[in-house]
C-alpha cells in the first residue's frame, strides 16, 4: 500500500511505499510531526503510528481533503527540459534587448551626425557669404553728405538715433529704408512698407516685379501694424532689412520695381521709380558708412 504525507497541512507529497516512508523518516527528510494518508482513503494519521518507535509529541489533529490524484513526482528529465527552455527564453530576451538598444544607439548616432553635418554646412554657408567691401574715400565722403540730409530723431529711452529719408514723414503710402544708430555696436537697418488709404486691405503678402522679371513674393515674418485716425487707415510692414537682403539686393539692382500689397479685402499697387530706388541705395550707403555690413548680391 502507498501513502501520501504532509508536513504543514497544505502541501501533499507522494505517494510513497511503506519502506520508502520508513527510509525518509529515518534520514530525517520527513519529521516525526508529519501526517500520512493511505492511497484511496481520506484519513490522516501521524506517521509514527505506522512504525514501532518512540512516541512523538502530540500533534493537533488536521482535517484534509482527498489528496489530488495528479500529485506525483517528476523525473530529472522534466526539470532539465524546463530549465533548458527557461535558459533559451532568457537568452532570446537578452538578444532582443541588445538588438533594440543597438538599433536605437545607431539611430541616435546617425541623427547626431546629420545634425553636425547640417551645422557645418550652415557654418560653411555663413562663412562663404561675401559682404560688400569697405567704402572708398569717395563713397565715404558721399555717405557723409547723404547723412546730413536724413531726418534724425533721438530716442533717449532706448539710447538710439533714427535716421530716415523724407518718405518717412507725411501721410502717404511709401517704401523706404531707415537706420538706427546706438552709441556702441553696429547700426540697424530696417525696411518699412507703409500703406495709407481710406479702406482696410488687411495685407497678407507683398508681390514685387523688378524690371521685366517674374514677380517675387515677400511674406511678412512679423505682425503687420495697423491703425486708423480721422477716417484714414494705415498698415505697416516694418522688419529688419538683413532678413530680406537677397530680395532687396535684386530690387536695388533694378531700374524700376512694381509693388503690390495684397490683402483679404483688396490690393494696392505702388510703382517704385529710379529716384525712389536711388534714395534706398543712398540709405544703404550711409548704413555701411556707420559701420554696418551688407551681403553682396549673389
Amino acid at each position: 500500500m502507498n501513502y501520501y504525507y504532509t508536513t504543514d497541512g497544505t502541501e501533499v507529497v507522494g505517494p510513497y511505499s511503506l519502506s520508502e516512508l520508513h527510509s525518509l523518516l529515518g534520514s530525517g527528510t520527513i519529521p516525526n510531526s508529519a501526517q500520512v494518508c493511505a492511497e484511496g482513503t481520506e484519513s490522516w494519521t501521524p506517521i509514527t503510528a505506522l512504525f514501532t518507535r518512540s512516541e512523538p509529541p502530540p500533534v493537533p489533529s488536521i482535517t484534509h481533503g482527498r489528496p489530488p490524484a495528479s500529485a506525483k513526482r517528476h523525473s530529472i528529465f522534466y526539470y532539465v527540459f524546463w530549465g533548458t527552455l527557461s535558459l533559451f527564453g532568457t537568452l532570446a530576451i537578452l538578444f532582443l534587448g541588445f538588438t533594440f538598444l543597438t538599433a536605437a544607439g545607431t539611430g541616435f548616432l546617425r541623427g547626431l551626425a546629420r545634425h553636425v553635418s547640417k551645422t557645418e554646412d550652415a557654418s560653411s554657408t555663413t562663412i562663404a557669404t561675401k559682404n560688400l567691401p569697405p567704402l572708398t574715400d569717395a563713397e565715404a565722403q558721399e555717405a557723409n553728405r547723404l547723412l546730413a540730409g536724413l531726418r534724425a530723431k533721438r530716442d533717449d529711452i532706448e539710447g538710439i538715433t533714427w535716421y530716415s529719408p523724407n518718405e518717412a514723414g507725411g501721410y502717404r503710402t511709401a517704401v523706404y529704408l531707415y537706420i538706427g544708430q546706438k552709441e556702441k555696436g553696429q547700426p540697424l537697418l530696417r525696411w518699412k512698407i507703409r500703406y495709407y488709404g481710406d479702406d482696410w486691405l488687411f495685407i497678407r503678402r507683398y508681390r514685387v516685379k523688378i524690371d521685366q522679371q517674374e514677380p517675387k513674393t515677400l511674406l511678412p515674418t512679423t505682425e503687420i501694424k495697423r491703425d486708423h485716425s480721422g477716417g484714414s487707415v494705415w498698415e505697416i510692414f516694418d522688419e529688419s532689412a538683413i532678413e530680406h537682403a537677397q530680395l532687396l539686393n535684386q530690387i536695388l539692382a533694378g531700374n524700376s520695381a512694381y509693388l503690390r500689397m495684397e490683402g483679404s479685402e483688396g490690393h494696392h499697387d505702388l510703382a517704385l521709380g529710379s529716384e525712389q530706388l536711388q534714395r534706398m541705395r543712398d540709405v544703404l550707403l550711409v548704413y555701411r558708412h556707420l559701420g554696418g555690413t551688407w551681403p553682396a548680391q549673389e
